[in-house]
C-alpha cells in the first residue's frame, strides 16, 4: 500500500472555512490494493493537535461534504473540538462502495486494512467513531454489524436502504460476539422519505424488544428536517450522545 501525500497543513481558509483559522485541513492521496485505485482523505485538525496526543477520531463517509459538516460542528462545539480529527472518506464510486449488495464489504476492508492505519500511525486513539448519512447512514449500519470492534460508536443518519439491516437476530450475534462496548445512535427527519421513517421505526421498534450487553443505541426523529437537512443535527445529538 502506497501512500502519496499531495497537501500536507493546507489552511481552513483553503476549504472555505476562513472564519475558523484555527482549523487545519490535510489532504492526502492512498494508493488502495484492494480497491485498485487511488482515494482522496481529508484531515480535518486542530493545530495544537500533536503526534502521539490521544485524540478522537471521527470519520466521515462522502468526504466531500466534511469540510461543510466540520464548519458546523466548529460552529457547534467551538475549542471543545480541539482533541478531535475529523477524516473525510472522498467518493470515487458511491453506489458501489456503500450499498451492502454492492461492494460495502470491500469498502469496509479498505476503511479497516488499509485506510486506519495511514491515519492513526501517529496519534493515540481515545475513541474512533463512524458517521455516515443516506446511503453513509446505511454502511455504517453495516459496518457496525459486520466489523463491530473497529469503532467505539456509530452514527447513522437517515440511513437507507437498511431492510435487510433490522433483523433482531444480527444485533442479538453483534452484542454476544463484541469484545468492546459499541454505542449506536441513529435519527431520521420528521420530513425525511417514507422509506427511510418506516425502516427506521422498525430498527427502533426490534431494538426496544431486546437486552444488550455490549450495545447501547438511542434513536431519534428530528422535527422539521428532511432527507437533506437532517445531517448535522444527526451528527451533533449524535457525538453528544456517543459522549
Amino acid at each position: 500500500m502506497k501512500q502519496l501525500l499531495i497537501g500536507v497543513c493546507l489552511l481552513i481558509t483553503n476549504c472555505g472555512f476562513s472564519q475558523y483559522s484555527t482549523v487545519v485541513a490535510d489532504t492526502i492521496q492512498i494508493h488502495s490494493e484492494l480497491l485498485t485505485e487511488n482515494r482522496n482523505i481529508i484531515v480535518f485538525r486542530s493545530p495544537q493537535a500533536s503526534q502521539g496526543d490521544s485524540v478522537h477520531l471521527i470519520y466521515l463517509i462522502d468526504g466531500e461534504y466534511a469540510g461543510y459538516r466540520v464548519q458546523q460542528l466548529k460552529d457547534h462545539y467551538g475549542d471543545s473540538l480541539s482533541n478531535w480529527i475529523v477524516v473525510g472518506i472522498v467518493n470515487t464510486d458511491r453506489r458501489r462502495d456503500l450499498l451492502y449488495v454492492n461492494d460495502a464489504a470491500q469498502f469496509l476492508d479498505f476503511i479497516t486494512q488499509e485506510l486506519i492505519p495511514v491515519v492513526e500511525k501517529d496519534y493515540k486513539i481515545n475513541k474512533r467513531i463512524l458517521y455516515g448519512h443516506s446511503f453513509g447512514g446505511s454502511f455504517t449500519v453495516y459496518a457496525m454489524l459486520h466489523e463491530p470492534g473497529y469503532f467505539d460508536g456509530y452514527i447513522a443518519s437517515s440511513p437507507t436502504p437498511i431492510m435487510d439491516l433490522v433483523n433482531e437476530e444480527s444485533y442479538l450475534q453483534m452484542d454476544s460476539t463484541s469484545q468492546n462496548r459499541i454505542s449506536f445512535y441513529f435519527s431520521c427527519g420528521s420530513r425525511d422519505m417514507k422509506q427511510v421513517r418506516k425502516w427506521t421505526l422498525k430498527l427502533s421498534d426490534n431494538l426496544a424488544g431486546l437486552s444488550f450487553n455490549k450495545m447501547d443505541w438511542q434513536y431519534q426523529v428530528l422535527q422539521g428536517k428532511d432527507h437533506n437537512s437532517s445531517d448535522v443535527t444527526a451528527l451533533i445529538n449524535g457525538l453528544k450522545y456517543l459522549k
